[in-house]
């Protein structure tokens, strides 16, 4: 029997709010949609809070957990990847208070996912080439800076939503685009890849 997670074109058309009611008429299977979609984003969002992979990767276990019981509670008053998030974050800070983790982190396990990625889906050699000069060229940006122009860029959140989820002011995240856009142009440039998106 064909589910609704049988095929990743099907799934790719899927809006968050169809998932959601998928999945609470009854179609579990709807959720490891989203589970997918989400985990790098949560992954970065609680990164600087908790350095250590396996860390993060069960608070983000617990973080669908939760959201999965509270989805009856989901208003769609905000974006539901700000409201998983939100969930996470809060996760996150709970498990600091439990035990010491470094304050600072950076953007390898992200960028180590995207290289798995790459060669785990049907890409050319072009594309590979062009993305491993991407993430050459992330791995020398500030930790900060990667972390902003990531979720501006690969996760397409707000200015306003970047702020919510890492406590930074809305003229600091400017300045940290900004600073990395320059930056990661001239790189990418250097490198001989199109850096227009980023310019």
């Amino acid at each position: 029997m064909k589910t609704i997670a049988s095929t990743s074109a099907h799934a790719a058309v899927l809006t968050d709010e169809t998932l959601i009611s998928l999945v609470l008429s009854g179609q579990e299977n709807a959720y490891t949609i989203l589970v997918k979609r989400y985990e790098r984003l949560l992954h970065s969002v609680i990164q600087s809070y908790l350095p250590n992979y396996e860390a993060r990767q069960e608070v983000v276990q617990d973080t669908f957990i939760r959201a999965f019981h509270a989805l009856p509670s989901f208003r769609a008053e905000c974006k539901f990847s700000t409201w998983l998030s939100k969930i996470a974050r809060s996760q996150a800070v709970n498990r600091l208070r439990m035990r010491r983790f470094d304050a600072w982190a950076s953007i390898e396990g992200t960028l180590a996912q995207w290289e798995s990625d790459l060669h785990t889906n049907e890409v050319s050699l072009e594309k590979q080439e062009s993305n491993q000069l991407l993430r050459m060229a992330v791995e020398q940006l500030h930790p900060n800076d990667a972390k902003a122009l990531e979720l501006f860029y690969f996760y397409e959140q707000s200015l306003e939503e970047i702020g919510a989820l890492t406590g930074w002011a809305t003229n600091n995240i400017k300045t940290r685009l900004f600073r990395a856009r320059q930056r990661l142009h001239a790189l990418l440039l250097k490198e001989g890849l199109q850096a227009e998106h980023f310019a």
